[in-house]
Formats: C-alpha cells, structure tokens, sequence
C-alpha cells in the first residue's frame, strides 16, 4: 500500500511540475485533497480539511493556492448557492446546485447553444452555467 501512496504523491509532485508550480507541503497537500478525483470545495472547506496537518497554515494560503491552480489551469472557479466553489473537473461541463442542501453535481454534458455573434472577435476562454433547484433528497424530505 505504501507503493500507491508513493506512486501518488509522485504523480501529484509530477502534475504540480507540469504546470510550472514549486512543491511546497501544503501544495501537495491540496493536489491530493482537489486533484485525486473529481472534486467542488469552496476555500474554506479545503482550509478545514488542510489545517489539522498544518496547524500554520493560513486561509489567505488556501486562497492563493487555489487561485495558483486555477491560473495553471488545474481547476475552475465558479458561483453557486451564493458560494464560491474550486472544480477539478476542468472540461466544460455546468453544474446543479441545491438551494436546500447545497449539494453540487456535474452536468456532464451541458446543451451548448452557438457562440453569440456580438461575441465572434472575443477569444473566449471559458464559459460557466450553473443551474439551481431542489436535490431528489431534500424533495423526498419535504414530503414526508
């Protein structure tokens, strides 16, 4: 088992390289916790998660951090049920927040309309739909 977890923290320090970013404890930590899988964190669930292994660790280093990875385009930013959530999942995709609950789930494969013609000379480089309703959970909790 300590093989995986070597051959991991390798391949986390090697994507980290890749993208032109210094290894540092706490950026290793962070590609472990958002880049091992599919993940939506806002800043300060990833400081909650992070702080126990680094008790110094500050919530502006989160921010940082998260904004390094969206720069090097590891993640994505985006707003849903008024919070601001870090997505793994760097393909266009939108997303579905419930307003009761706060879950968030892909659409993994969002209805693309045409690129609007007033937009034909702009060099798009992203685009963010996020839908919002309620989950099946919370309807199945509201009538019962």
């Amino acid at each position: 088992m300590e093989s995986s977890a070597n051959s991991d923290k390798m391949s986390h320090i090697t994507l980290l390289r890749e993208h032109g970013l210094r290894i540092t404890p706490q950026r290793l930590a962070m590609s472990t916790l958002l880049l091992a899988r599919p993940a939506h964190t806002t800043p300060q669930q990833a400081y909650e998660v992070l702080r126990n292994h680094f008790p110094s660790l500050s919530l502006n280093t989160v921010y940082l951090t998260l904004a390094q990875f969206e720069t090097s385009g590891l993640l994505q930013r985006f707003q849903a049920c008024g919070r601001t959530i870090f997505d793994s999942n760097t393909d266009p995709h939108d997303h579905i927040c419930c307003t009761h609950c706060g879950l968030i789930s892909d659409i993994p494969e969002p209805g693309r309309a045409q690129l609007p013609l007033s937009l034909s000379k702009w060099k798009i480089s992203g685009e963010s739909r996020t839908w919002t309703g309620t989950c099946p959970d919370c309807l199945n909790l509201q009538n019962h």
